[in-house]
């Protein structure tokens, strides 16, 4: 009895991983706007990759444990490149693809300030 109750729950959190992880918002958000608490959410993550390692190890029992790799690509973006350019007075600020969010972030509040 314990191991179906077990399976029941795993199969409502993946449901709940899933639908988190496909709404494209963050964990703390999305889980705000379902009123699920992030601690919570957290643990039943876990569990279901937990559940998911444990079903590949035993699927993959019989397979050679050799490292293997894999070829990850990854989108090219040129740094270089301009993706925004501000003018504001004789002020001309450009910020380039791959800038970090935080330099964005404190730049954006500090022209909100001398605006």
């Amino acid at each position: 009895m314990k191991k179906i109750s077990h399976e029941m729950n795993l199969k409502k959190w993946t449901g709940i991983v899933e639908e988190c992880r496909n709404s494209g918002q963050t964990a703390v958000k999305w889980c705000d706007e379902n009123n699920i608490n992030i601690k919570t959410y957290y643990y039943w993550q876990r569990k279901v990759c937990s559940a998911v390692c444990n079903e590949l190890a035993i699927t993959n029992n019989n397979v050679e444990k050799t490292p293997a790799f894999a070829e990850v690509m990854i989108p090219s973006i040129k740094s270089s490149e301009v993706a925004i350019t501000l003018n504001l007075n004789n002020i001309s600020l450009q910020i380039h693809n791959g800038a970090d969010e935080t330099v964005i972030a404190q730049t954006l509040r500090i022209l909100k300030s001398i605006c």
